[in-house]
């Protein structure tokens, strides 16, 4: 036993913990042998969201992470996890247009399968252009090479959401917690209320902001369609600008629990996000979570992102808490119009008043509900 322990058992080494970071492909993988490998017989499509279901548990019952890559480690390696998503995310396109364009109708059988295959479809494809697209996307639209820069926008484009590399940058980073900053949510505003304004705003911020690039940007997303729709079919397309709506409605969720409330008149010495300390969701979504520290230094990369230390704690990884937002938003409200009162003494803020096109609410809905006993993960407060 000595032996086999100087030997085979004592060469065995830990991997480092930042190794972590390659959780981002599980997601990606899965789908593209999802969607390369059907159509599917209706029980080995649903056994493809197995992976998914198992990512979600890791978060809701997962550790937290809040330690920061050393600088020894070379930046290239993470850069090429960022390529490696992006050509993932792009074969994921195609794979899902090839899929669909073979999926059966031409009796109940076929029917049935086709539908399970879509039900897959719906259920995790969104989700991965989130994990692999969007995500990579926002990282890449920060850096200063215009390569990285331009490759950013093709994955958001893809998504028909161009306009995002402008709105994002000269609407939410220069106006955090305004009534013109279209992601951040004021207390008490629903999130479909939120989602309608937000879309509004970016709109006009990029549309005022460079009108040449959103024009470009929609010439492209509407050839980008038409090259689909004559390679898979219109039911190909259909399916794809749903998925990407999916992703867009994702996006802005987390946009609306990053920020929930963290208005201008949180005072001066306001935070800027809430906290989320999730290894599953630092991983996956290449340190998103750690949202307060890139609006103080939006230039730097995701891996050398640190962990905030004030600003209401989330209970829940990105994934349960998009879920808890969409699903339930009256509870999510309770509860975190709860969290706001008791990190203020009690003391109930209003809104900052907003102008008539924001679309921005004016009152605010004072919260009620039990403050959750766990950092990380944790039954559902009731609502």
């Amino acid at each position: 036993m000595s032996i086999l322990s100087k030997t085979r058992l004592g060469a065995i080494r830990p991997l480092p913990w930042w190794t972590g970071y390659s959780l981002s492909l599980v997601f990606p993988l899965t789908v593209l042998g999802f969607l390369a490998s059907g159509p599917h017989r209706p029980l080995v499509a649903l056994l493809w969201t197995l992976p998914m279901l198992l990512l979600l548990l890791a978060e809701y019952f997962g550790p937290a992470e809040t330690r920061v890559v050393p600088e020894p480690v070379p930046a290239s390696l993470f850069d090429a996890l960022l390529y490696l998503l992006s050509v993932l995310q792009l074969l994921n396109l195609f794979a899902l247009g090839r899929m669909v364009s073979q999926l059966g109708w031409s009796g109940m059988a076929e029917v049935g399968a086709s539908l399970a295959d879509l039900l897959v479809v719906r259920t995790m494809v969104s989700a991965d252009f989130v994990s692999a697209g969007i995500c990579p996307a926002h990282e890449l639209i920060h850096r200063r090479s215009a390569g990285q820069r331009h490759l950013g926008r093709l994955l958001l484009a893809t998504l028909g959401y161009d306009h995002f590399y402008l709105a994002h940058k000269l609407g939410h980073h220069a106006r955090l917690g305004s009534a013109d900053d279209p992601s951040t949510a004021f207390r008490g505003e629903s999130f479909e209320a939120f989602y309608r304004r937000g879309l509004r705003q970016q709109w006009r911020i990029a549309w005022s902001a460079r009108r040449g690039a959103v024009l470009a940007g929609m010439a492209f997303e509407l050839g980008w369609l038409g090259v689909y729709t004559m390679l898979f079919g219109p039911l190909a397309m259909l399916v794809l600008l749903h998925q990407a709506r999916g992703a867009i409605r994702t996006l802005e969720s987390v946009n609306y629990f990053q920020h929930y409330g963290l208005t201008e008149d949180s005072g001066p010495g306001r935070v800027l996000a809430w906290r989320n300390d999730s290894a599953v969701s630092l991983f996956m979504f290449l340190a998103l979570t750690r949202h307060a520290d890139h609006h103080r230094r939006p230039g730097v990369s995701f891996w050398a992102l640190r962990p905030a230390a004030e600003g209401p704690q989330m209970p829940y990884g990105y994934m349960v808490m998009a879920l808890w937002v969409q699903r339930r938003n009256e509870s999510f409200r309770t509860w975190a119009e709860r969290q706001l009162d008791l990190g203020r003494g009690g003391v109930e803020p209003r809104l900052p008043k907003a102008d008539t096109a924001s679309g921005a609410i004016r009152t605010a809905f004072p919260g009620s509900g039990k403050r959750d006993r766990r950092n990380g993960a944790g039954r559902m407060p009731a609502g």
